[in-house]
């Protein structure tokens, strides 16, 4: 049963980059036939002109209520200092409908302790700077339709972070799609977005060592939820989202057994979209929250990105 998974994973990683490869091969003949026709155009140039980077940086900052320097951290469910969400993708635009790239992630925090709110006892963190796993990813051909447009992703995640290191990760398989409805009114956007996440270990369960109970690595994770923006007008506009998730660990992989994994969250912000700054494609600010309401999980925030 495990080789036929395996080989069903092999399988997705080979149509993807066999995927790229042939879309490689048709840029190539076609930038082949535009030097032909057009000496002034090089493929070097063509290439530059597809290719896009982009950097996104968020600020998770203080809490409605709390100690001051501290945040609330959704990914581990406890308080935190301060700390940023760094993202860098790596794009090339193959054609309208085709395109793929590279992606890398990471986190920092801005001090090393907590305090606890009933004793008043600092204690130290779990977050530390730490990358996340690189990904690369293939985006297909939307599907259109009379309600609206399904978009779709798939990636193939390389373990190169500690973590899926020491934990014997041997790589991770993405599947994120949305579906935008069509709006009577080009200011607003609503729809539905979700991801499937796989991840493989060479062992998903870890027999009990030195007295300690066996560990099941949590090898699924699916996630997603409604949002609504509105685009007030070039410069302005308003974000919101729910997002709701369940995991899998260990023996429940190929069930339909399911854990509920993060607390539900619901988020809410406000951008600015500047028109003579260049490369800065957005500023914003945003409150974050849990559903299961407590003015202590309350978190405000920022973000902004660049696009070069």
């Amino acid at each position: 049963m495990k080789l036929k998974k395996n080989n069903i994973s092999s399988s997705l990683l080979i149509l993807i980059l066999g995927a790229i490869g042939l879309s490689l091969m048709i840029q190539l003949a076609q930038a082949q036939v535009i030097q032909t026709t057009l000496p002034s155009s090089s493929l070097g140039r063509m290439i530059m002109e597809k290719t896009s980077l982009s950097y996104y940086h968020q600020i998770l900052g203080p809490t409605l209520a709390g100690q001051g320097g501290e945040t609330y951290n959704v990914f581990q469910e406890s308080r935190s200092p301060y700390q940023s969400f760094h993202a860098a993708n790596l794009r090339y635009q193959l054609n309208t409908d085709w395109s793929f790239g590279a992606s890398l992630a990471a986190v920092n925090a801005y001090g090393d302790t907590v305090t606890n709110q009933q004793t008043g006892i600092k204690s130290d963190t779990k977050v530390r700077d730490e990358f996340f796993n690189a990904r690369l990813y293939l985006t297909l051909p939307s599907v259109k339709s009379s309600f609206g447009s399904l978009l779709t992703t798939v990636s193939y995640e390389a373990p190169t972070s500690v973590f899926s290191r020491t934990n014997d990760m041997r790589y991770g398989a993405v599947l994120g799609q949305s579906f935008a409805l069509n709006l009577p009114s080009v200011k607003w956007t609503a729809g539905l977005m979700w991801q499937y996440y796989r991840m493989f270990y060479k062992q998903n369960i870890v027999p009990p060592q030195n007295g300690y109970l066996s560990l099941a690595r949590q090898t699924t994770i699916f996630s997603g939820g409604p949002y609504v923006g509105y685009r007030h007008n070039d410069h302005w506009g308003f974000n919101s989202a729910l997002t709701f998730d369940w995991d899998q660990r260990g023996y429940q992989a190929n069930t339909t057994n399911f854990n509920n994994n993060l607390p539900d969250r619901a988020r809410l912000g406000v951008s600015y979209y500047p028109t003579k700054i260049k490369y800065l494609t957005n500023v914003g600010l945003f409150s974050q929250t849990l559903l299961k309401y407590t003015a202590n999980t309350h978190a405000f925030g920022g973000e902004f990105a660049f696009k070069f």
